[in-house]
């Protein structure tokens, strides 16, 4: 996307401003603090089991479940931005020769990526009530477990916002194509 045209996705990112924004910003910087604190668990595991034969317990049950944990805090910040993978060779030349037909097909898009968040975010429902009903653990028993429920609500609340985000950039462009 060039900055240089009114016709890419907007310059400030949508919902700019708002308590959904900053709520999206604040956590995406939680999820690049998840990242530094991935890191450098991993790098103790290393040390301490190169080092001295000791590694720590439960980091391959930590590190599985925190990239999952980062990817559903930082999904809404990437498509708040427009940092999603898309087809920007075919799209961004399509909005330039036919503004409202490409704004149209934007929103189309998006309106997608609302359906495929809504649909993780269903899914992820029961089996946040579950993990939470049942206690349910990860890790092995006796050595090194932690609950499964913060991790479920993270993939709830990260699909949610980046549902949201997406309603907000199709809405965006449809109103742009209404106004072309």
């Amino acid at each position: 996307m060039s900055p240089d045209t009114d016709l890419d996705a907007p310059a400030a990112p949508a919902g700019a401003g708002g308590p959904l924004g900053a709520l999206i910003d604040a956590l995406n910087a939680v999820g690049s603090l998840v990242i530094g604190a991935v890191m450098l668990l991993m790098c103790a595991d290393v040390l301490l089991r190169n080092l001295v034969n000791a590694p720590l317990d439960g980091v391959a049950e930590l590190v599985a479940t925190s990239i999952v944990v980062i990817v559903f805090l930082q999904l809404p910040a990437s498509v708040r931005h427009g940092r999603m993978s898309r087809a920007d060779l075919f799209i961004d030349p399509f909005v330039q020769r036919r503004p409202r037909a490409g704004r149209r097909l934007r929103a189309a898009f998006s309106l997608v990526g609302v359906f495929a968040c809504s649909v993780i975010g269903y899914a992820t429902w029961p089996l946040l009530v579950k993990a939470w009903a049942n206690s349910e653990f990860l890790g092995v028993e006796g050595v090194f477990s932690f609950p499964t429920w913060p991790m479920r609500a993270v993939v709830l609340l990260g699909s949610a916002l980046a549902a949201a985000q997406y309603l907000l950039l199709a809405w965006q462009d449809a109103r742009g194509a209404a106004r072309e």
